[in-house]
C-alpha cells in the first residue's frame, strides 16, 4: 500500500467502521475491536478517518440513509456491508483525495466521563465537567483541553505529534500514556506510561521531559515542584478515586464536583483554597470526604439548597 492506495478490503472495513461510529458511541467489545484493527496497521487510521470525513457530508449520510431503508426492506445483510464500501469509495472517487476530519469537539457534564478512540487509534477519556477539542491533521495531531481533566493513551505515530495544550501548559507524548489535569490555578501532568515533552508558557525555552511515575504542576510561573509515584499501584479519577500529596484543598473540590452533579462541594472562604491535604479520597462520595476534612482540619460543615459547604471552624 502506498499513501493514498489502501487495499480493498482496508477500505471496505473502514467504511463500515465510519459509519458504525457516525451512528452513536461504540459498545466496548467493538471498541477493543476497532482498536485491534487500527493496531494491526498504522495507516487504517488515515483510511478511517478520510471515510468519517466524506459520512458527514450531507450528500453521503442521505445515501447512507437509503442505503440502510432498502436494507430494511428486505436486502440480505451482506449486500448492505458492499453498499456501504461502495458508497465510501465512490465519494471518495469524486473527491479525488483523502480528507482528514474536522476538529472534534468533546463536552461532559459533571457526574459524567466519555471515552472516545480518535481517528488514528489513540484513546481519550474526558472526566466530568471537561472540554475539549481535537484536530488530527497530516503533520500534527493537536488537543487542546479547554476546560477539566482528560487521560491520554497516544498512538504511536512519529511523523505526526501528538500535543495537548492547556492554558499553560503543552505536553507533547513521546509514546505515552498521560493525564493532563487543568486546575484552578494551574495544570497538572502526570505520566502514567512511557514520557511526554512538558513546555511551560511562561518558559517556553525551557521544555522538561517526565517519564513514567512522574508528575509536574505547571503554573503563570513555569515549572514547579516534579512528584514521584509508582504508576502500578497509584489510583486516579479513572478508577474513582482521588489522590493528594501536599494538594490544595480547592483542587480536591474541583475534582469531587467533576465526579458529582447532584451535590456540589463549596468552600465557604476563598483562603481555605489554598489548604494543604495529603490522602486518599472517593471521588463519587463528596460528603464523606467533606467530613473527613472538616474532622481533621477544624473546618465548619453545613448542607444547604447550595450543596455541601465547608466554612472555617468556629
Amino acid at each position: 500500500m502506498r499513501d493514498n492506495h489502501f487495499d480493498s478490503i482496508d477500505d471496505q472495513q473502514a467504511a463500515l467502521w465510519a459509519d458504525r461510529l457516525a451512528a452513536g458511541t461504540l459498545p466496548r467489545h467493538e471498541t477493543l475491536k476497532l482498536e485491534s484493527w487500527l493496531a494491526a496497521d498504522p495507516r487504517r487510521a488515515n483510511l478511517l478517518a478520510a471515510h468519517r470525513e466524506l459520512i458527514a457530508s450531507a450528500a453521503l449520510r442521505q445515501a447512507l440513509a437509503g442505503a440502510r431503508a432498502a436494507t430494511a426492506r428486505g436486502r440480505r445483510p451482506s449486500a448492505s456491508v458492499w453498499t456501504l464500501g461502495g458508497l465510501a469509495l465512490a465519494a471518495a472517487a469524486v473527491i479525488a483525495v483523502l480528507a482528514w476530519p474536522r476538529p472534534l469537539k468533546l463536552e461532559t457534564p459533571q457526574g459524567r466521563q466519555q471515552a472516545q478512540v480518535l481517528a488514528d487509534g489513540s484513546r481519550m477519556i474526558l472526566n466530568g465537567d471537561s472540554k475539549a477539542r481535537v484536530a488530527l491533521a497530516r503533520r500534527e495531531r493537536d488537543v487542546r483541553l479547554e476546560r477539566g481533566e482528560a487521560f491520554f493513551k497516544v498512538a504511536h505515530d512519529p511523523s505526526r505529534p501528538f500535543t495537548v495544550r492547556a492554558r499553560e501548559a503543552s505536553v507533547t507524548a513521546l509514546g505515552t500514556a498521560f493525564n493532563v489535569n487543568r486546575l484552578a490555578d494551574a495544570t497538572e501532568v502526570t505520566v502514567r506510561e512511557g514520557k511526554v515533552r512538558v513546555v511551560a508558557a511562561a518558559t517556553p525555552g525551557r521544555p522538561v521531559v517526565v517519564v513514567a511515575g512522574e508528575s509536574v504542576r505547571v503554573s503563570a510561573r513555569g515549572i514547579e515542584g516534579r512528584l514521584r509515584f509508582n504508576p502500578a499501584v497509584a489510583d486516579d479519577w479513572r478508577s474513582g478515586w482521588i489522590e493528594l500529596n501536599n494538594g490544595r484543598l480547592g483542587d480536591l473540590v474541583t475534582e469531587l464536583n467533576r465526579a458529582n452533579a447532584a451535590r456540589p462541594v463549596k468552600l465557604g472562604a476563598t483562603a481555605l483554597g489554598d489548604l494543604r491535604l495529603t490522602g486518599r479520597f472517593r471521588a463519587t462520595a463528596p460528603r464523606e470526604t467533606a467530613e473527613l476534612v472538616a474532622a481533621t482540619h477544624g473546618l465548619a460543615l453545613r448542607e444547604g439548597p447550595e450543596g455541601i459547604v465547608l466554612a472555617p471552624g468556629l
